[in-house]
């Protein structure tokens, strides 16, 4: 994903302390917002806190005795300013960089436009693409006026890491939620979301990552709650993640036009046991990229490195991979 213009899908971050749910402020939101009338409220629930033992995880059987305590790693020299890496089903970080610094996500922000347009929405339903949606930097070809499912789209935005894609699901799911309020109800959204499930360094401008100018980012984040918002993710809607373990797909629009994506994660099947993976790449971010894959033994981690290099997000992740199976093969056979 490259920068370029500003993008007019963005809101002013959400400021309240969380004193509601997400779902009972977002009903005052839209109130605010004067849409609560005539808008369509789809109620949604979170299933999960992040940074917690991820005994949901389907296949994950071990019990507690049967668990490798895995030892924190000592990686190569990285490109990464920032790097966090979590052992999901121990609950604990192998290895930490500037974990808490909030750093432009670029495409990572799709993780949550992904999450809260599955929490609001269901797969089928049909969404038109803006005129907007085709101008959006780095466009992939949707068209203005035709209509994908939001499943389709979804997995255009996570896969091919598609903005206009994003921006679709973005515009349409907003104005079911308030009526000609579009993206700027849907980030919303997405900033609510952050603030329920305690992922305090998300701030969300646009539903893209596309920088907003030259100094200002679409999204910020710190690599410890990305990686913990890949955790929910992979703990409840695993089905997000699956097209990008993939190489390609295609993405098919309801009147059975289609449309090649490729996946922007070129090392996926240098990545044994992936379970998913988003890029990210703007001037300001610079080289992004999260993965969840299993070590072994349905011992699934995460990875998240920030403030790389174009390539070096790849190298870097592909480093620490080695540093965990490595351990993780130790700790196995310590037992």
């Amino acid at each position: 994903m490259s920068d370029g213009e500003f993008i007019d899908v963005a809101a002013t971050p959400a400021k309240n302390p969380r004193h509601f749910p997400a779902l009972a402020q977002f009903l005052v939101l839209m109130a605010v917002l004067g849409g609560l009338l005539g808008g369509v409220v789809v109620p949604y629930l979170f299933k999960g806190k992040p940074g917690t033992p991820n005994n949901n995880v389907a296949a994950v059987t071990a019990t507690a005795e049967e668990i490798p305590i895995i030892p924190e790693i000592i990686p190569p020299p990285l490109q990464a300013h920032a790097v966090y890496v979590y052992d999901v089903v121990g609950n604990r970080a192998l290895y930490t960089k500037n974990a808490d610094k909030s750093l432009p996500l670029a495409s990572i922000t799709k993780l949550m436009t992904a999450l809260v347009a599955r929490e609001l929405v269901t797969d089928d339903t049909r969404l038109r693409v803006p005129e907007r949606a085709t101008t959006q930097a780095s466009a992939s070809g949707l068209r203005a006026g035709e209509t994908l499912i939001a499943r389709e789209l979804r997995d255009y935005a996570m896969l091919a890491s598609s903005n206009d894609a994003a921006y679709t699901l973005a515009n349409g799911v907003g104005n079911i939620l308030v009526e000609d309020e579009g993206g700027r109800a849907f980030v919303e959204a997405m900033n609510i979301t952050a603030e329920e499930l305690e992922l305090e360094s998300f701030t969300f401008y646009n539903a893209t990552g596309l920088d907003l100018s030259p100094t200002e980012a679409g999204a910020y984040g710190s690599a410890r709650d990305v990686t913990f918002l890949m955790s929910y993710i992979l703990r409840n809607y695993p089905d997000i993640l699956a097209p990008t373990t993939e190489a390609y797909d295609r993405i098919v629009a309801t009147d059975g036009t289609y449309h090649e994506a490729e996946n922007t994660n070129p090392d996926i099947f240098a990545i044994p046991g992936l379970l998913g993976s988003k890029t990210g790449y703007t001037d300001l971010a610079q080289g992004n990229l999260t993965v969840a894959f299993d070590a072994g033994y349905n011992r699934p981690i995460i990875i998240t490195v920030l403030g790389s290099t174009y390539e070096d997000r790849f190298s870097d992740v592909l480093a620490l991979t080695k540093s965990v199976r490595q351990a993780f093969k130790t700790a196995d056979e310590s037992l």
